[in-house]
């Protein structure tokens, strides 16, 4: 808003961050730039905004002028993400690769009406390759509602199958009806006589589940045979594998993995390092999926298939705390989804937001040029912003709320 309000020789009469009380100010030029006390955004004041006559005026301005002014910010929010994103797609990034295995499949599920079983490995959905779960979960969600082909390997046998993923599903089902497990190690060899061999164990087992918890590293089957060891007080332990297109389980007593007697293989990782001029479309399109998944979210919102969940400044610092913890990357998207989330918000056609201001610039438009009266608009704004800063009110009582009783996102 600043920059092109500037361009056309606008008078911006403040730039603040956050809303008054004013902490901080200082004088540059005609402008004020403010830091205040309320952390729920931002603004741009422009000085006699409303009055056409008011000599460098937003109003004294065409409605062009006034409608790129007004839309600048929402833009910004849109061309931000592509930016932070192609970031992401450039900064070298280690992907793990899995074999993503069905475990269970609940009756009466799309899964299992295309004939989906356990043991079956999903190798592609709607022509993208499944790499490991979180392309499997995107996959889903790209697709609620919409038929979706679905590659999966059986025993070895390559097998195609289609099924529509649910917008709205029994509690504790998912979408499209599965339970579904990463594996990455597979057994290599086993030594003869060992621990391994007496429990069953043979070379090309894929290793799923021990006592439940999934395994995807040598350290993490470490570790949970050592919680075996340690918590079972000489009761068996169950360990999931897939065998010949079968999930098969075996009970053993508890046993430090180095006692077991075998070696493993472990699926690699791929590093993702896109040049430029491939980071570019990549963020576009990231940015496209983005926006049919949180069409499909409102959607089962709106058809009370999932809870209305919300987040004001509050709850977007503590979200901002959880993923900062995990790492450049993410924060870099959560940066990227912040800023798209603000530019949908912002326009639409709500009183006070940009949005709202459009409208009135369009509508003047199709008047032929003739305004609705400044005092009219000024009073609608008033009225929209008070019910704004209401919601974001409640919304943040909610966030604290969450905060005291130690819910996350």
């Amino acid at each position: 808003h600043f920059l092109v309000a500037r361009f056309f020789k606008v008078k911006v009469a403040e730039f603040g961050v956050g809303y008054p009380p004013r902490i901080f100010s200082i004088r540059r030029g005609q402008s004020i730039y403010s830091l205040n006390l309320l952390p729920l955004g931002g603004f741009v004041r422009f000085g006699d905004s409303s009055d056409p006559e008011a000599p460098d005026s937003l109003a004294e301005h065409s409605p062009w002028v006034r409608l790129l002014v007004i839309a600048a910010g929402p833009i910004m929010n849109i061309l931000l993400p592509i930016f932070l994103l192609t970031i992401v797609f450039m900064i070298p990034t280690k992907i793990p690769v899995t074999d993503v295995v069905i475990t269970k499949t609940a009756v009466g599920s799309p899964a299992q009406e295309a004939g989906l079983i356990p043991g079956d490995i999903i190798k592609e959905l709607a022509g993208k390759k499944i790499n490991n779960s979180g392309d499997l979960l995107t996959g889903v969600q790209l697709k609620l509602g919409d038929l979706s082909e679905w590659i999966i390997e059986r025993d070895g046998e390559i097998k195609s199958t289609n099924l529509i993923p649910r917008i709205n599903p029994p509690l504790g089902e998912g979408a499209a009806g599965i339970g579904f497990v990463d594996a990455r190690l597979r057994i290599a060899k086993v030594e003869p006589n060992s621990v391994s061999e007496n429990i069953g164990l043979r070379a090309g087992d894929l290793i799923l589940l021990i006592n439940e918890k999934q395994i995807n590293s040598q350290v993490d089957m470490a570790n949970a045979l050592q919680v075996t060891a340690d918590t079972t007080s000489g009761k068996p332990s169950s360990l999931s594998i897939l065998r010949g297109g079968e999930i098969v389980e075996y009970q053993f007593n508890p046993v430090s993995y180095n006692k077991l007697g075998l070696q493993l293989n472990v699926n690699p990782e791929f590093n993702r390092a896109e040049p430029i001029w491939n980071a570019v479309p990549l963020a576009i399109k990231q940015i496209g999926q983005i926006l049919v998944m949180g069409k499909n979210e409102l959607t089962r919102m709106v058809s009370g298939a999932a809870p209305a969940a919300l987040a004001g400044p509050i709850g977007i610092a503590q979200i901002t705390g959880e993923v900062a913890r995990l790492g450049t990357t993410p924060l870099i998207f959560w940066t990227a989804l912040i800023s798209l989330n603000l530019a949908i918000i912002n326009l639409l056609p709500i009183p006070a937001l940009d949005g709202g201001r459009i409208v009135f610039v369009l509508l003047e438009l199709i008047r032929g040029g003739r305004r609705i009266s400044p005092s009219v608009e000024k009073l609608i704004h008033a009225a929209g912003f008070a019910a704004v800063i209401g919601l974001v009110i409640v919304i943040s009582i909610n966030d604290i709320n969450r905060i005291i009783s130690g819910a996350t996102f």
